[in-house]
């Protein structure tokens, strides 16, 4: 038997070596073998009571063996090795290996914390317990690479392979990784990948409980049969290799719109008209062994998307990625819509849409057996306009303040910028991932409202609007650290820190302009110019997860945050000067359990619950310098507590092998209090400000779920599902005095006490269906109804009537392969909703009401094995009536795209 243990070792010059002070590491393998094997070069050990064993240098170490390498019993972490340096080899302290040594400085006292050093060499491995080989002749893709695929490449693929052994190529293979050489030619019996695959080495199982099932006694003595028989790989005839692979797809697109065209824009998010480019290219080139160059993209022009991304990656060494988007996402400028009025809904004929975009660049070194290192720069962005619901008011009756419509659109000027540095560190030492993840951020958004003032119906819009200016920038650093640990096969251990800290500063303006010269400030409001935002943050967190014990597991978690925020601000109200502070305080503690249970036959049985406790102390006070006292100066201290609770419970079942159902429910109850320890004002009823009456607030929610799924045919497959939703608001207020005006003036006391605030219940059906009458031809199709209700004010009589209604959708999709160059390809999608104005003898056009319709169908041809032409029609309507059919439209549109593969 020949197993490999790799030991990485310190090792100091050897005497007469010129730099007495340097140390550098070696990687040495120990073999249990008697003598190396042919042509390697080590030396033959002998210690009381073991067995003799062999130590060589790794060819990665860079030093020679020297004539004695005395090594202490290998279940003893104290190693001495003579060793002498290359003659060629040279001091080497790079600033990667700083890094590097920085690193493991802090993350090896973790990783000890919960791994024990020792030094195991593999135990005897009685091999009679291994299947014999098969007796066939192996083909590698038809008998061993499925095994790879489906148990190995998870872990051993290219990308970071696991203990640095690959299975992607015969080179890879037999060169073996962190713990030696694991295919023998030859020797199956010997070779310590078939142990590990047979289950017969402790903690070295492969592939790990919860990475794959176990190979079967076939799937193993496949493998043997193919050591045995020399390790051969692929028969497949390679010819030369493929060095560049470039597709690009030009496209051109047609779409006319006859009604709204901003709503059809604000639907999906394109531009009518003419407009076309590239949908989509990609060029890749192999530079080399394991080093590769993409560029892929898009570009379409009149549309406003643009895509780009290159990337250059060396395996086992490291890349660099640069990218750069932008899309551009279309708002409707029209208002609300009010029957009694009797006119059409306003609108702003304003074009408005927001370009969102992000540029990036990053590095990473992925070198073996180091930390992987990433470090990167991104720059986000938003600018342009959208629409908002803050209307303003329209008036029936000028003499009837109550005639009143919120109803003409406003909207809001966006400018949004975020410059982001990020450095991401992970590794794995002893068996526990490190991972540790630093971002600092720039933020700065400037926002302008506007809304028009008040007018009377049928009078001339007044040249008058509302601007609210909005300017907010911050730094904010987070770093988050996390280990993870597989310590048994039966236990997973992960914890976390982070910290947060960002400090901010926010600007406010109020003022009344003249749209046709914005420079013309008819008066100001108020102003705040210097408002400062400091907040810092912990975050701990450690979770479990054990199991399974007879078809049982369980986790359990643990998280608790400590949050302070300190506010304060100057300004003018609107003439006299003004300050604010606000302070607060956030404590949380949440914890999670779970259970899972397999044993039943055919059924799996799940149950978890979250609890959180949150605790916050919050401070606010503002004084207006006028001399006088009123509800604008203030002071407030509450103490606010809620505690959450959130059970869920469900199963799993298949009885039957065409047939599966699942079923679920979940109970949510959080409860909210609030001590309001001092609440003081200036008004006539001092202490009844908003929200310091209110002392307890409860949201309790059941959700109940249900699906069936039943595959009745090889071409029939259909799945029920059902859901329903109920939740309950519940206030307690305190007694509060106030003044009403109507019907005479005077000053009443609302009693208080508990309240039923509101309700909402929602019912939730679909259905969905694939149906594949042949082989060619494959449909599909689900179908959704929902059925909601919300009610408010429950206790207090129907001041506002129930918001309720119906929404129906419709997906589906048909697929037929015409010939071997043909395909032809439909889909359908309709929704309706009816939730129309039910509330106007309350005066508010609350509601709405439309119908959706989308049909696309196209044809793909393969005219030659690098051409392919498809060319699509889509039909788009959509009726509104809660508008007046203000928003209503008919579109059609063509598209026509050529792809082209080369070679």
């Amino acid at each position: 038997m020949q197993s490999m243990l790799p030991l990485s070792l310190t090792l100091s010059p050897s005497d007469g070596a010129r730099e007495k002070n340097c140390v550098m590491r070696a990687h040495f393998a120990i073999s249990d073998s008697l003598a190396p094997s042919d042509g390697e070069r080590g030396n033959i050990h002998r210690l009381p009571g073991r067995t003799p064993f062999w130590a060589r240098p790794t060819a990665s170490s860079g030093w020679k063996s020297a004539d004695t390498l005395p090594i202490a019993n290998r279940r003893y972490s104290r190693l001495k090795v003579c060793a002498t340096p290359d003659a060629g080899s040279a001091r080497r302290v790079p600033f990667i290996s700083a890094l590097r040594l920085a690193f493991l400085c802090v993350a090896t006292p973790a990783a000890l914390a919960l791994t024990p050093f020792r030094l195991n060499a593999a135990e005897a491995v009685d091999e009679s317990k291994l299947p014999p080989p098969a007796a066939v002749q192996i083909d590698f893709d038809r008998d061993i690479k499925p095994i790879f695929e489906k148990a190995c490449f998870r872990c051993h693929g290219p990308e970071r392979p696991k203990s640095s052994f690959r299975l992607d190529t015969r080179e890879a293979a037999l060169k073996g990784g962190d713990h030696g050489v694991d295919i023998i030619p030859g020797q199956s019996a010997k070779s310590p990948l078939i142990h590990y695959v047979a289950r017969l080495v402790e903690d070295m199982e492969m592939p790990p409980e919860g990475k794959g099932d176990p190979l079967t006694n076939d799937q193993i003595a496949l493998l043997r049969a193919w050591i045995d028989q020399g390790v051969k790989w692929s028969s497949a005839p390679t010819g030369p290799e493929t060095k560049i692979q470039f597709t690009v797809t030009p496209t051109i697109r047609w779409i006319t719109v006859n009604g709204d065209e901003r709503r059809f824009r604000e639907h999906y998010w394109v531009q009518d008209g003419w407009s076309g480019g590239v949908q989509d290219f990609r060029f890749e080139e192999k530079l080399g062994e394991g080093e590769r160059f993409t560029a892929e993209g898009r570009t379409f022009f009149g549309a406003h998307d643009y895509q780009l991304k290159l990337s250059l990656e060396k395996r086992d060494f490291g890349f660099g990625r640069f990218g750069f988007e932008q899309y551009r996402r279309y708002y409707d400028d029209t208002g609300g819509y009010y029957r009694p009025f009797a006119t059409n809904s306003f609108d702003l004929g304003k074009e408005m849409f927001v370009d969102i975009g992000r540029a990036w660049v990053e590095f990473g070194l992925t070198l073996p057996k180091w930390p992987r290192m990433v470090l990167g720069y991104e720059y986000q962005y938003k600018d342009g306009s959208k629409s908002t619901l803050q209307w303003s008011d329209v008036i029936a009756d000028r003499r009837d303040p109550d005639s009143a419509r919120a109803i003409y659109p406003a909207y809001k000027d966006i400018d949004e910028s975020v410059h982001m540095l990020k450095l991401d560190l992970s590794h794995e030492i002893g068996g526990v991932l490190l991972e540790d993840n630093l971002r600092a951020e720039l933020y700065d958004l400037e926002t302008q409202r506007v809304s028009r003032f008040p007018f009377t119906l049928g009078a001339p819009i007044p040249d008058r609007a509302f601007r609210y200016n909005d300017e907010h920038d911050h730094f904010q650093a987070v770093n988050a650290f996390r280990l993870e640990r597989q310590l048994r096969d039966w236990l997973f251990l992960s914890g976390g820190y982070l910290f947060s800290k960002l400090d901010g500063d926010a600007a406010f303006g109020l003022s009344a302009f003249t749209p046709s010269d914005p420079s013309m400030t008819l008066f100001v409001g108020d102003i705040a110019n210097q408002i400062l935002l400091e907040r810092r943050s912990h975050i701990f967190n450690a979770n479990s997860l054990l199991g399974p014990w007879e078809g049982l597991s369980f986790f359990a978690g643990v998280q608790n945050e400590w949050t302070r925020e300190e506010g304060f601000g100057q300004g003018f109200d609107p003439d006299f000067p003004k300050t604010f502070a606000s302070d607060r305080d956030k404590v949380v503690v949440e914890e999670s359990f779970g259970l899972r249970y397999t044993k039943i036959p055919f059924t799996v049985l799940h149950a978890d619950a979250k609890f959180q406790q949150e605790s916050i102390d919050h401070f606010e006070r503002q004084f207006v310098d006028d001399t006088f006292g009123d509800d604008r100066d203030f002071l407030r201290d509450t103490d606010a507590t809620s505690d959450l609770k959130d059970y869920r419970a469900g199963l799993s079942i298949s009885p039957w092998r065409r047939t599966s159902l699942q079923a679920g429910y979940r109970h949510r109850l959080k409860q909210n209090d609030f001590d309001h320890s001092r609440d003081t004002d200036g008004a006539d009823f001092s202490g009844n400000g908003y929200p310091a009456f209110i002392r307890a607030r409860d949201v309790e929610s059941d959700e109940i779920e249900a699906k069936i799924v039943a595959h009745w045919v090889s071409w029939l497959k259909t799945t029920l599902k059902y859901q329903l939703i109920a939740t309950d608001y519940t206030t307690a207020a305190d007694p509060s005095a106030t003044t009403i005006l109507e019907p005479v003036l005077m000053d009443v006391t609302l009693p208080g006490g508990r309240t039923l605030a509101g309700n909402y219940d929602a019912h939730v059906y679909s259905f969905n269906a694939t149906f594949i009458p042949w082989r060619r031809l494959h449909l599909s199709a689900t179908f959704s109804y929902s059925d909601s209700r919300i009610v408010s004010g429950v206790d207090n009589g129907a001041g506002v009537v129930p918001y309720s209604g119906d929404i129906i959708s419709v997906l589906s999709s048909a697929n037929w392969v015409v010939n071997e160059k043909t395909d032809w390809q439909m889909s359908y999608a309709f929704s309706t909703a009816d939730y129309s104005q039910k509330n106007e003898t309350a005066g508010w056009p609350l509601g709405i009401e439309y119908e959706r319709h989308g049909i696309t169908t196209g044809i793909t041809r393969r005219c030659t094995k690098n051409i392919t032409t498809n060319l699509q029609y889509g039909f788009f309507r959509y009726d509104e009536p809660s508008s007046g059919r203000r928003n209503d439209y008919t579109a059609h549109a063509v598209l026509a795209s050529l792809m082209i593969s080369l070679p």
